[in-house]
């Protein structure tokens, strides 16, 4: 516990030396990739064995006891589309493997030269993230775990990649309380550029920062977060409550946000399949999205 003490006051500390003159890049990488997560107001850094874990910390693939897949098709606001497939899976020893890819498009972007009624052309901009990574199990209560992997963001004939890394930590004091932290996105500045053009400015990565704890009663799993997103400290409260074999429900809450708070969602098991869904409205007639994920366990 010590140890995980001193990583977690790490990793706050760490904090101040984030980039603050550069330009913020990839925003369609910040919003939460799957239901299970978005259900619990993505109070997730300290769960662990769902395919859609490690995005939050990569130590949590450690706690995967099968191969688990999962996919998603997540449509926000208008012309915000998310498609998304994780897989964890335990290795011979303490390892455990985990992967997956992000596709991120934003369609329907006016493009002008000039200020005008009509405009120049229509653009879409288009987030990939790939990432796979390993998790270690030091003991029986803690475990740790990196992830690397590739940013690609293309807006018309512009592009740009980046290199990036996860690290993380997952600890199990008892069966019941589960600590964890993390830091994801960490890399280098990139810029986007096109034939013949200067490139643009530096753009940063959205290096996020998080801590929290899980506490299970029973059939109910209550998580909260503490989150550090562009310089930005926002809470995130979370909670899960297994009715059933079958069926179970959620709900959540994060705090200090433009346009988001609460959410809600549920999940169906028959068998090795499992169909998650939540619910999430947003403020400032951004409407209401929703979101699906399918997993399948082997």
């Amino acid at each position: 516990m010590k140890l995980l003490s001193s990583v977690i006051l790490a990793v706050l500390l760490s904090i101040s030396s984030i980039m603050a003159e550069t330009v913020d890049g990839l925003a369609m990488m910040k919003i939460e990739p799957g239901a299970r997560p978005s259900g619990m107001g993505g109070a997730f850094v300290s769960i662990g064995g769902d395919p859609f874990a490690p995005p939050y910390n990569p130590a949590a693939a450690s706690s995967a006891d099968r191969f688990r897949v999962s996919f998603g098709h997540i449509e926000y606001w208008e012309n915000v589309r998310l498609e998304t497939g994780y897989f964890v899976s335990p290795l011979k020893g303490r390892f455990s493997i985990h992967g997956g890819i992000r596709y991120a498009s934003l369609g329907e972007i006016e493009v002008r030269s000039i200020p005008s009624t009509d405009p120049d052309a229509i653009a879409e901009v288009n987030d990939i993230s790939l990432k796979a990574g390993l998790a270690y199990r030091v003991s029986e209560k803690i475990s740790a775990g990196f992830g690397a992997g590739w940013f690609i963001e293309k807006i018309e004939a512009w592009r740009g990649t980046a290199l990036n890394f996860d690290l993380g930590l997952l600890a199990a004091p008892t069966r019941q309380l589960s600590l964890g932290a993390s830091v994801a996105n960490l890399g280098s500045d990139f810029r986007l550029e096109k034939t013949g053009i200067v490139g643009s400015r530096d753009i940063s990565l959205p290096v996020t920062y998080r801590v929290g704890g899980s506490y299970r009663y029973q059939r109910v799993l209550g998580a909260l977060d503490l989150v550090i997103l562009d310089d930005e400290l926002h809470a995130h409260l979370g909670a899960e409550a297994r009715l059933d074999a079958k069926l179970a429900v959620r709900a959540g809450y994060m705090a200090n946000y433009d346009s988001k708070n609460i959410s809600a969602g549920a999940s169906f098991t028959h068998r090795n399949l499992t169909v998650d869904y939540a619910f999430v409205p947003y403020t400032n007639d951004l409407g209401t999205t929703h979101l699906f994920n399918f997993t399948i366990e082997l």
